[in-house]
C-alpha cells in the first residue's frame, strides 16, 4: 500500500510541468544627478521655449529657405542634442530592457501592432462620439513638413529619436524612477497627462478634441511599458512602430488623398 502510494506520487511528479520563471521587473534604480540635468534642459527647452534661441544664432536661419524649415531645423539640433544625453544616461536600461522579449515573446511582438491598432480604434471611436475630428498644431505641421523635409530626414528625428526622448522623459524617468517614492499608477496618470500636453506646448491652440489621439497614445504605452517590467526598450519600440508608420502614412498616402 505504501509502495503503491510512492509510485503515485512518483508518477505525478513524472508528469509535473516546470513553473515558468517570473518575468523581472527592469525598473532602472534611484534617481541620479544626470536625470535631474536631463529633466531641467527638456523643460527648458520644450516648456520654456529655450529651442528658439538657435534662431537667434548668427546664421542659423539664413541656412533655410522657410520659416517651417527653420523650426524643423531648431527641433533637428534640440532632438539630436536630447537623444545624445538619453543614449548617455539609459543606455544600460535600454539594452538590458530588451530582455524583456524572451518572456511570452510572441505575445509581446504581436502586442506591438495590436497596441498601435487599438489605440487608433479607440481614438476613432471617441472623436466619433464627441464630434468632428480635429487635428493638432502639432500633426499638421508634420504633414505640411512632408513636401519639404526629405523622408529619411524627418524619420530619423521623428521615429527615431523623438521616441527615445520622450520615453526617456515620461516613462523611464517620470514611472521607472518616479514610482520607487509615489505609486506607480499614480506616476502612469501623470506621464499619460504631461505626455499629451506636451505636444501643445507653444502651438497657440488646444481642442479638446485634438488631445484624445495624444491620451490614448500614452496610456497605451504606459499600460505597455508597466506590464512588461518598465522595459524601457519594449516602449521605445512600441512608440517607433506608431511614429513610423504615421510618417510613412504621411508621406505615402496623404499626397494620394490630396490630389
Amino acid at each position: 500500500m505504501h509502495q503503491n502510494r510512492t509510485n503515485s506520487y512518483g508518477s505525478q511528479a513524472q508528469y509535473m510541468l516546470p513553473r515558468r520563471p517570473k518575468q523581472p521587473d527592469f525598473g532602472p534604480g534611484k534617481f541620479v544627478w544626470g536625470d535631474f540635468a536631463a529633466v531641467a534642459l527638456y523643460a527648458l527647452i520644450f516648456v520654456v521655449g529655450g529651442a528658439a534661441l538657435l534662431l537667434l544664432v548668427p546664421g542659423f536661419r539664413e541656412m533655410f529657405p522657410s520659416d517651417n524649415l527653420a523650426i524643423f531645423g531648431v527641433n533637428l539640433v534640440v532632438y539630436a542634442f536630447m537623444f545624445t544625453i538619453a543614449m548617455l544616461l539609459a543606455r544600460h536600461d535600454l539594452w538590458s530592457s530588451f530582455k524583456t522579449f524572451q518572456w511570452n515573446p510572441w505575445a509581446k511582438v504581436m502586442l506591438i501592432p495590436g497596441g498601435w491598432f487599438a489605440s487608433l480604434m479607440l481614438t476613432a471611436t471617441i472623436i466619433s462620439t464627441l464630434g468632428e475630428p480635429v487635428k493638432s498644431e502639432n500633426q499638421l505641421a508634420i504633414e505640411g513638413l512632408t513636401t519639404e523635409v526629405p523622408f529619411l530626414t524627418m524619420f530619423v528625428v521623428t521615429a527615431i529619436m523623438g521616441p527615445l526622448v520622450e520615453e526617456f522623459i515620461f516613462r523611464h524617468l517620470l514611472i521607472g524612477k518616479l514610482s520607487r517614492y509615489i505609486n506607480k499608477w499614480v506616476c502612469a496618470l501623470i506621464s499619460i497627462a504631461l505626455f499629451a500636453g506636451m505636444h501643445f506646448i507653444g502651438s497657440g491652440t488646444f481642442e479638446w478634441v485634438s488631445v484624445i489621439p495624444y491620451l490614448t497614445l500614452g496610456t497605451v504605452i504606459t499600460l505597455a511599458y508597466i506590464l512588461s517590467g518598465k522595459s524601457l526598450a519594449y516602449s521605445y519600440v512600441l512608440h517607433f512602430f506608431n511614429n513610423a508608420v504615421a510618417l510613412i502614412i504621411s508621406y505615402t498616402v496623404l499626397p494620394l488623398m490630396a490630389s
